[in-house]
């Protein structure tokens, strides 16, 4: 009885103290840096560049102003980039760059 209440005591002053066996804390990540973005050289589209992802990703975001003037399209590129390859996005037919940017994430 007197084994089983040490062992009692040892597990409630560790819960106490945060030092929890067998746990493994998962590495944070960070958010992409040197990132720079600008519209396409074309001019139908957006483009974004991170030099470094830090564990991050990151992606190229749009707004189109329609041409028969109806309301702005926003879309961005499906595809997360963690490099230095270029993310890009074009305006759908029938519309032109209004703005751009990166969207950017830390996973």
């Amino acid at each position: 009885m007197k084994k089983r209440y040490t062992v009692l005591l040892a597990g409630a002053t560790m819960a106490l103290l945060g030092l929890h066996g067998g746990v493994a804390n998962a590495s944070p990540t960070g958010w992409p840096t040197g990132c720079a973005n600008e519209r396409a050289s074309t001019g139908a589209g957006w483009l974004a560049t991170c030099s470094h992802s830090n564990g991050g990703h990151y992606k190229a975001a749009v707004i189109c102003v329609r041409e028969d003037g109806g309301g702005d399209v926003s879309v961005h590129s499906v595809e997360w980039k963690d490099g230095r390859d270029p993310s890009f996005i074009a305006c759908p037919p029938f519309t032109s760059v209004k703005s751009g940017g990166i969207i950017t994430r830390s996973y």
